[in-house]
């Protein structure tokens, strides 16, 4: 693909976030719904797509730039950081989410359970990416 192919998926991914955004807006603030989460999910969706829009518009119009992004995104070091990175958070949030359900299973809350049903969710979707990946390569 393409560089500037990838940076118009972006562009588009982000459209989309900002979509959905205006959209969870438009139910808080109609009050369809009780939860006052959606208006500020709403903001934050909108306003974090908007900004991305906007830097990669401005992206693709300067050369230099993009050249730069392309290379550095390719440069196997920072790939090889990035899988790290995301592979220890994984790692830590397994870890982390692991306690609170040994903790709200302790205290008799029943959240706890819905922490475990997500980290057995997640590690489903690990196993199945992996799997994936494995036969892929």
């Amino acid at each position: 693909m393409k560089f500037e192919n990838k940076i118009k998926a972006r562009i588009y991914l982000m459209s989309a976030y900002a979509v959905i955004g205006v959209i969870l807006c438009v139910l808080g603030y109609t009050r369809i719904t009780s939860n006052d989460m959606l208006t500020a999910w709403g903001i934050a969706l909108f306003a974090g797509g908007t900004v991305h829009i906007i830097r990669n518009i401005r992206l693709m119009k300067n050369s230099k730039k993009m050249q730069a992004l392309e290379i550095a995104e390719r440069d196997e070091r920072n790939i090889m950081l990035r899988e790290k990175a995301r592979s220890l958070a994984f790692g830590i949030y397994l870890m982390i989410m692991g306690l609170a359900v040994g903790v709200m299973l302790l205290l008799n809350k029943s959240f706890g359970v819905v922490i475990a049903y997500n980290i057995c969710t997640l590690v489903l979707i690990y196993c199945i990416c992996y799997w994936v990946i494995r036969r892929k390569y």
